[in-house]
């Protein structure tokens, strides 16, 4: 148990030196880490990242293909084959690599580092901006982009056989170069051997890899079914929950002003008619007044677009859906004869993830962190003080936050680097 911990106390040393762009003492580091575990996926990985900055391309390989051997199908894994790709200036299947990376470990400043670069060799200078700026804000620092080659390395590149570890100490004299054999191909096909519309489908992934896709997305839903009910109830700005006969000839109810399929959460009939269960879905979208879907709006923007970004259009929207549920469903039954409606409880949810990846990732964070969680205590604090007012649903934003911190948790994207260095 001693060594283990003592191994993800290197990994952690090293990935501290290499974020403060001293990646030979970051070499070092790994390099001790390797040869007390020559299992630890981090150890290997951060020797490939170090000597990649260090212009030791052939050790770089190297380590990434330990990491290729040890951590298949893994975020780790895409990351090793990225640098190699970097090193033999495959710049694009880098990229695709990448994605792969964002998908399974999106805050991972390292990786949208490495994106820049790639962007850049690429000449596309824009989206390499939007990248940097991410693994800037994920990092707090802006000089990741010192850790690559500034010139790029020969495409012809050749592994040295034998232990990452022994080699990769930072390239001196212990280095002995064996029986060489030339990397083999990693990754996916090259670009000029993918049909048209995979070339297009890949170029439109990574036009909108900065674009929070699911923020907008909700916004613009919640949005528009307010205008439906806004329109419902006659332009009544300041409630939209009167009776209204629609369209399909179906009376809105006492409550909501959508037709039956659409309405809120009732938790008298929800608990007689289990079968109305969507209705804790359907409520997560109505806003009785302007004041409400503005407020609720803004809050989604601010917390939804980081939020993403963390944990990936996927997750986020996992996070957003279940703990809008969870929320209502502790609002049913807490208050069987209330009725509830917003998308707060869901944004508290998001609100709560983000908490917990700013906890789990404070090392990561570095200086940066005290200002985010100064932010979100503020926040929380603000919103949980007016859920104490009259006519806000508390244990739904209560739900929401707490299931939103257990799931950022659960579905928190993590590098395999630091679990398999503590099995």
């Amino acid at each position: 148990m001693e060594q283990t911990i003592d191994v993800r106390s290197l990994i952690e040393q090293g990935d501290a030196q290499l974020k403060e762009i001293e990646p030979r003492a970051a070499a070092a580091l790994y390099a001790q880490a390797a040869q007390q575990d020559p299992t630890a996926v981090g150890a290997h990985l951060g020797l490939a990242e170090a000597n990649l900055a260090l212009g030791q391309f052939p050790i770089a390989v190297r380590a990434s293909e330990e990491v290729l051997r040890l951590a298949p199908g893994t975020a780790d894994a895409a990351l090793a084959q990225a640098i190699i790709a970097v090193i033999e200036r495959r710049y694009v299947d880098a990229l695709s690599q990448l994605e792969v990376v964002a998908e399974l470990d999106p805050p991972r400043a390292y990786a949208h580092a490495l994106r820049g670069y790639c962007l850049r060799q690429l000449h596309q200078p824009y989206d390499a901006s939007l990248a940097e700026s991410k693994a800037a804000r994920l990092s707090g620092t802006h000089g990741l982009n010192k850790l690559f080659p500034q010139v790029a390395p020969a495409p012809a590149l050749v592994a040295l056989p034998g232990g990452a570890a022994s080699a990769a100490a930072i390239g001196g004299p212990s280095m002995q170069p064996g029986p060489s054999r030339v990397s083999p191909p990693v990754g996916p096909r090259p670009w000029d051997q993918r049909s048209p519309v995979e070339r297009q489908v890949t170029r439109a992934r990574f036009a909108t890899r900065n674009i929070p896709i699911a923020t907008y997305t909700l916004i613009a839903i919640n949005t528009f079914v307010y205008l439906v009910c806004l329109v419902l109830s006659g332009f009544n700005l300041t409630d939209t929950t009167g009776n209204v006969v629609t369209l399909y000839g179906i009376a809105g109810g006492t409550t909501f002003a959508l037709p039956d399929p659409f309405r809120g959460s009732l938790p008298t009939t929800l608990q007689q008619d289990p079968l109305q269960a969507y209705r804790v879905v359907t409520a997560m979208f109505l806003h009785e007044s302007i004041l409400h879907i503005g407020l609720n709006m803004v809050s989604l923007f601010f917390v939804g677009i980081i939020t993403e970004q963390v944990f990936g259009r996927g997750r986020f929207l996992a996070i957003y859906f279940l703990t809008g549920i969870a929320g209502g469903l502790l609002e049913v039954f807490l208050i069987p004869n209330g009725a509830a409606l917003g998308a707060s409880g869901a944004i508290f949810g998001i609100f709560g993830a983000f908490g917990a990846f700013l906890f789990l990732r404070r090392r990561a964070l570095g200086p940066a962190l005290n200002g985010l969680i100064y932010q979100w205590v503020f926040f929380l604090v603000i919103n949980i003080a007016f859920s104490f007012t009259g006519g806000i649903a508390l244990y739904d934003h209560l739900g929401g936050v707490v299931a939103g911190l257990l799931l950022g948790a659960l579905l928190m994207p993590g590098s395999n680097r630091r679990r398999r260095a503590i099995v």
